[in-house]
């Protein structure tokens, strides 16, 4: 009789392997690439919605609500492009790191005890990173908030939406209405996974190695071709909290896809309100899913990215009392690291965002 293996769990060098690997580099390059793509297209989207609205406001049914419609698409525009510049930032400290803070602090091996004649200046260089690097952390937490904010204010619109569309439409006021509020269930769940990651001082490395693997499937990667998504990562023990939230944000989103699918079957395809209805919801799940996948591995990049600094600040204080970092021995090693490949996927994101899309609507203002 077999038994099923207990799944080990995931080491640094682990990390180290998969994210250096051919496939694995391409397959979230492509996945940061599909990304981007994606966001720039919500601005198409949302010009199409605003033709809609237009079309809405016509009939006279209620006040109007393209300019209420148009009033949001400064706050898209601007996101976009802090996305973009947020990702050339976190790039830009992820390629500090590995050509200057790792190979530094990497001659303090060289003392096999007591304090290296680098100490002070290895000291100084790691204080002065963090020190910049925590100032750009929060920038990307303050992107979320801001992200946040939007989504709530799309959320509120088509609530009301839907309450004007149940009163004209002649079908499917109720799969309207249930979309809508599994929508807004989305959105919450979407804000306490983000309350749930936050929480936690330091995430260990199998939350980086997640939301990389959640990217790619995100993305449409198959899971099968990739060695980040054929086995399953858990995040358990103290990652146990951001693993339910990360579950029961799947699970909203099940949903929603099965309130989309039931919409689709009872609402009139040719009724103008209806039409309305399909075209804000999609955009809203676009917005919440895009904005979640792209902030996911902003946060789990700063929170590794942080704890892998303090293992190393607190080494190369105490070196007789401190193990050797797992970044450090790994470095020293193979010359590899976890940040390498993700700082090339987040270049390839900020490309693929043309700017011109934020400096348009800027010229709009």
């Amino acid at each position: 009789m077999s038994y099923p293996s207990k799944i080990k769990p995931i080491t640094y060098a682990d990390a180290v392997r998969a994210l250096n690997t051919q496939d694995v580099e391409e397959n979230i390059n492509d996945a940061c690439g599909k990304l981007a793509f994606a966001m720039s297209a919500m601005i198409g989207k949302f010009e199409a919605i605003s033709k809609q609205m237009h079309t809405i406001d016509l009939l006279r049914h209620t006040v109007p609500l393209r300019p209420r419609w148009d009033s949001l698409k400064q706050d898209l525009a601007e996101l976009l492009w802090q996305f973009r510049t947020n990702s050339g930032v976190i790039s830009g400290r992820l390629k500090l790191f590995c050509s200057t803070v790792l190979p530094m602090a990497t001659r303090s091996l060289d003392t096999k005890s007591g304090r290296s004649p680098y100490q002070h200046e290895n000291l100084q260089v790691l204080q002065s990173y963090m020190s910049v690097s925590a100032e750009h952390a929060a920038n990307s937490r303050s992107l979320a908030e801001r992200v946040f904010r939007l989504s709530a204010r799309l959320v509120v619109f088509l609530t009301e939406y839907t309450k004007m569309a149940n009163m004209h439409a002649v079908s499917g006021q109720e799969e309207m209405w249930t979309l809508s509020q599994k929508l807004a269930e989305l959105e919450t769940q979407v804000r306490f996974l983000f309350a749930t990651t936050s929480e936690m001082p330091s995430a260990g490395i199998p939350h980086l190695l997640f939301t990389s693997a959640r990217l790619v499937c995100s993305a449409g990667g198959a899971p099968g071709r990739s060695r980040l998504t054929r086995k399953p990562i858990l995040l358990d023990g103290e990652l146990s909290n951001i693993g339910k939230a990360y579950g029961d944000t799947d699970r909203k989103r099940d949903e929603v896809a099965h309130a989309q699918y039931s919409s689709q079957l009872r609402i009139c395809r040719t009724n103008p309100l209806s039409i309305g209805h399909t075209m804000i919801s999609a955009f809203l799940l676009d917005e919440i899913l895009t904005s979640e996948s792209g902030l996911s591995l902003y946060l789990s990049i700063w929170s590794r990215l942080r704890t892998d600094c303090s293992d190393i600040f607190h080494w190369v204080k105490n070196p007789a009392q401190v193990p050797v970092p797992s970044v450090i021995s790994c470095y020293a090693e193979t010359r590899s690291t976890v940040y390498s490949s993700l700082a090339t996927a987040l270049d390839v994101y900020m490309l693929g965002i043309d700017p011109s899309l934020y400096s348009a609507e800027r010229l709009q203002r």
